[in-house]
């Protein structure tokens, strides 16, 4: 009896007759950029095909695509997600201009060129173009409950990627820690994004030295290897007659690394052709047509994989559908770290992003608290983790940005010609402290500005500012020239400034401004007007809403900005008697009609209120761009060089914008002027009508300009043409 029992067991436990466990499968998918999105349209195959994955391994886009199917995304989600991407903006550090804080506002899109540089040696310049802030931030809203560190083989399919140590250039496989760093360093292409620092490792993109890691999945306990590979093939000699084809074969012989002895392991090999495709071939059409590919060449193998599903061991009736995970938008938060931070910082810190704790808090909520704080240009990064759950810890990772900037404008315009802006900001404490900067125009009309400012949650940003200007232009009656106008200008500033609101900026002052005027050329003997050469001392305070999306081409948004000044020469009077003041307002929004199509109304104007203001403060309009040559300088479609008008002016202004193409922009504007000494009369006089038709073009160096105006004030029609951002 015993015995029986004993064959029994034997039977049941060893004899393999329908008990044999089925062959395990590794998925490995290559690097290759953005060809890596053809790795969609394989694994939308292998699915069809009820092929099973047990391990997923990659590197670079393949480690992208891989982590994400690895921790229970669906091929559905995935090819929705990679179609919907600004992808542009995810590949770089831009930041939505909304998000900006005020000062930064201020600064965009004004410079073509940026050099940051450190204090230390270390940090004099960046490891790379991009710090990867923006994509890692997806990363992270990607992989919400896998954020504590974790062993990546006990993810619903075991993964694993593969990075680079550039100290030594050995290959690193990345099993455990963080897995949104360890698809951020897998890649790390170099030059391009900064590495990633691991411990004692610098961690860069793992094609340099396994692109096609078969022997990472083998290792993992892989029996049957499935390999998509994206890269491109080597180039035939006639093709290497560029610096940028030369430099891709290079990048591509060092890919090849370990390729022809993994190639050896694989038992299917998909290669989508993806040839007239590069690594940067992001846009719309090329990423429909590469998923297609991938999915074309898995398809062309359909025979191989019913062999091989064969093979695998698998049986239909066995075959499940995978468990789609759900990822939720709002979370439960007990507790926010913030991290990288003193403490007195992270006070005013905790004030600044509004996230409270003990409570439910939104993706968007995180989204908008980092957004505020990585616009301030503060921080080199703030990346943020969930850890625990579902009720989770919030912690927030900033890293102090302690470079400084260098920062490069170019304009060319038919009015001043040439101009060059130079700017230098030092930062000696990134967060709060001592920040100064120097910014030179080089021009017909150049100037130079020291600003030295104390930031401080306690009082704000004060800011000590020296200007000097030089002034030589034209002033004109109706559009004919009647005097040349040319003066030294020194301004002296003190002011206390409310940066602290993204959108709004509040600031008061007290200001010094000397003008040193050379004798007036007159055209006419018979004109004469005697300026003097003085000093005068005011008190100003200026409140400025700003939401546009971009501060050319906007498509929604509005801006409004209000001022007034009083104006003495002894902090008190001005020429024994009551000081003069100046109030001035200016708003503009958007209304969109339609995606293409936007109206762009404005109001604008600037009151003088006192009596006999000297020559500097009167009220000047013409020409396109505000404060060109005079402060106070209102532009007016239809006049094109500086004119003088009376104490009351006030301008109405349509802009009718229609976007062709994606960066073409076609304008017409109709502008209409009233003026009178007395602002209570302003509606009782004629008004000056001027209108324009523009043609613009958006362009990395700024907008191209080409427009044609004429007014019933000057009767002449006008010509004006720009190249470059306005400074």
């Amino acid at each position: 009896m015993k015995r029986c029992l004993v064959w029994l067991f034997l039977c049941i436990f060893l004899c393999p007759s329908g008990m044999a466990e089925r062959k395990k499968v590794g998925l490995v998918l290559s690097g290759g950029g953005a060809k890596g999105i053809a790795h969609i349209g394989v694994i939308e195959v292998l699915e069809k095909a009820g092929i099973p994955v047990d391990y997923v391994v990659g590197t670079s886009m393949g480690s992208i695509v891989g982590g994400l199917y690895a921790i229970g995304y669906d091929i559905q989600v995935l090819d929705s997600m990679v179609r919907n991407q600004n992808w542009s903006f995810l590949l770089s550090d831009k930041v939505y201009r909304d998000n900006l804080s005020f000062p930064e506002k201020e600064m965009t899109e004004k410079y073509i060129l940026s050099f940051p540089f450190g204090r230390g040696k270390e940090n004099r310049m960046p490891a790379g173009f991009v710090s990867g802030q923006n994509v890692y931030h997806l990363f992270s809203d990607l992989t919400v409950g896998y954020h504590d560190s974790l062993n990546f083989e006990e993810l619903p399919i075991p993964f694993a990627c593969v990075a680079a140590n550039i100290i030594d250039g050995k290959e690193v496989v990345l099993k455990q820690g963080d897995l949104v760093q360890a698809m951020r360093a897998s890649m790390a292409i170099p030059g391009v994004f900064t590495p990633v620092h691991l411990d004692s490792l610098i961690l860069v993109d793992g094609g340099i030295v396994n692109n096609f890691p078969v022997d990472v999945a083998k290792a993992m306990g892989a029996d049957i290897i499935i390999g998509v590979d994206v890269q491109s093939d080597l180039k035939k000699a006639e093709q290497l007659n560029s610096l940028p084809g030369v430099m891709g074969q290079l990048i591509h012989l060092l890919c090849m690394n370990k390729f022809e002895e993994n190639l050896k392991l694989t038992d299917l090999y998909i290669k989508p052709d993806l040839n007239e495709y590069s690594a940067a071939s992001f846009n719309q059409e090329a990423i429909d047509t590469m998923i297609y590919r991938g999915k074309q060449a898995a398809e062309a193998q359909w025979e191989q994989l019913i062999a091989l599903k064969e093979r695998i061991g698998v049986e239909e009736e066995l075959t499940k559908t995978r468990e789609k995970k759900v990822f939720a938008d709002t979370f439960f938060v007990r507790r926010i770290y913030l991290k990288g931070v003193s403490k007195d910082e992270e006070k005013w810190l905790r004030r600044t992003i509004r996230l409270k704790e003990n409570g439910p808090i939104t993706k968007e909520e995180i989204h908008r608290a980092i957004a505020s704080l990585y616009g301030t240009k503060s921080f080199a990064n703030v990346s943020y983790r969930l850890l625990g759950g579902p009720e989770y810890d919030l912690e927030l990772n900033l890293k102090e940005n302690d470079r400084s900037i260098i920062n490069l404008g170019f304009r060319f315009d038919s009015e001043e010609m040439a101009a060059i802006l130079l700017n230098l900001k030092l930062n000696y404490r990134p967060l709060k402290g001592f920040r100064s900067g120097f910014t030179a125009r080089l021009s017909k009309n150049p100037f130079v500005r020291l600003d030295y400012s104390l930031e401080n949650p306690l009082i704000r940003k004060l800011n000590l500012s020296y200007m000097f200007k030089y002034n030589d232009f034209n002033i004109y009656d109706r559009g004919d020239k009647i005097n040349a106008v040319t003066y030294r200008y020194h301004l002296g500033e003190l002011s206390l400034t409310d940066i602290y609101l993204r959108n709004f900026k509040f600031q008061v002052g007290l200001r010094y401004e000397y003008f040193d005027y050379d004798p007036f050329l007159f055209k006419d003997d018979n004109q004469t007007i005697h300026v003097k050469s003085e000093g005068f001392i005011s008190y100003y305070a200026v409140a400025e809403v700003e939401t546009f999306d971009r501060r050319y081409y906007p498509s929604r948004g509005l801006s409004f900005s209000a001022a007034y000044s009083v104006y003495t020469d002894n902090f008190t009077q001005y020429n024994g008697q009551l000081p003069f003041s100046a109030l001035s307002a200016n708003f503009t929004g958007v209304i969109p009609i339609t995606n293409r199509f936007k109206m762009l109304p404005s109001v604008y104007g600037r009151v003088l209120i006192g009596k006999n203001v000297p020559y500097p403060y009167l009220n000047y309009m013409g020409g396109q761009v505000f404060g060109r040559y005079m402060q106070q300088q209102l532009p007016f479609e239809g006049i094109s060089r500086v004119e003088v008008f009376e104490n009351s002016l006030l301008v109405a202004r349509l802009h009718l914008r229609q976007r062709m193409g994606s960066r073409h922009y076609l304008s017409f504007i109709g502008n209409y002027a009233l003026q009178d000494d007395n602002f209570f009369d302003i509606l009782g006089n004629r008004g000056i009508w001027g209108g324009s038709v523009g043609y613009s073009y958006d362009t990395a160096l700024g907008p191209i300009d080409l427009i044609f105006h004429m007014s019933d004030w000057t009767k002449k029609l006008g010509f004006y043409f720009n190249l470059g951002f306005c400074f």
